[in-house]
């Protein structure tokens, strides 16, 4: 069964570029919600009376916050698959050299 498993680390630095590009994606958002609050008069008298203006900004940082975390964690995701590929390169790397030495 072992002799079937194989890490394609290749495949591994393919996803983790996909996960910076899709982070780049996250992080274009997050510009669009530097404009997306509104002042306390946005809304004019109604807007006041109902707080509506604050529970709307609030949302938008609560939404802000969020993005924030998943492009964390893409990033966090992207340095993984990196580690992993690059460990099992030296793994790979180092099995063959093992095995040169053994044959020699």
């Amino acid at each position: 069964m072992a002799d079937r498993y194989s890490v394609q680390r290749e495949s591994l630095r393919e996803a983790a570029k996909y996960l910076v590009s899709a982070n780049t994606n996250w992080l274009a958002i997050t510009n669009t919600l530097a404009n997306a609050k509104l002042s306390s008069d946005d809304l004019g008298i109604i807007g006041k009376k109902t707080n509506v203006v604050s529970k709307y900004n609030a949302g938008v940082d609560h939404v802000w916050q969020k993005i924030d975390q998943g492009v964390a964690n893409l990033d966090l995701m992207a340095y993984a698959l990196d580690l992993v590929a690059a460990n099992y390169g030296h793994a790979e790397h180092k099995s063959l050299d093992l095995l040169r030495d053994i044959l020699k």
